[in-house]
């Protein structure tokens, strides 16, 4: 903007208009966190595991893997690498993948993974 202008409203320099005023800082008191009580808390994590294991079995039992279901059986240890991508509808499939798997879809050189349980491990365990 050109200095021979003048500035109106909003476009007004603040400094000028409040120079000279002192203005304290404002101090907010951090608030503590309420833990949860410790046994509702472990009822909720039970009840959440109990779901989640009912879930995992629903979904397992209405596809074929042909692994044989490796990744349930080693506790989800042995899970390839992948990362939720987009809105959060699909899975990516990482680079580092090499073994062969039927639920693998390549789409304009990306690899999506289109296997329901690993859908579900990748959205409620972060892995």
């Amino acid at each position: 903007m050109p200095k021979n202008r003048q500035r109106s409203g909003l476009q007004k320099d603040f400094s000028a208009i409040f120079q000279g005023v002192w203005i304290p800082k404002k101090t907010r008191a951090a608030r503590p966190a309420q833990a949860p009580n410790p046994p509702e808390q472990g009822r909720q994590t039970e009840q959440n595991q109990t779901e989640h294991i009912e879930q995992i079995k629903q979904i397992i039992s209405s596809m074929t893997c042909s692994k044989g279901f490796d990744c349930f059986k080693s506790g989800f240890e042995n899970l390839c690498k992948a990362k939720i991508a987009g809105d959060g509808k699909t899975i990516e499939c990482s680079p580092e993948n090499k073994r062969p798997c039927e639920h693998r879809l390549g789409f304009v050189d990306k690899y999506f993974c289109k296997c329901r349980l690993r859908y579900y491990v990748a959205k409620n365990f972060n892995k």
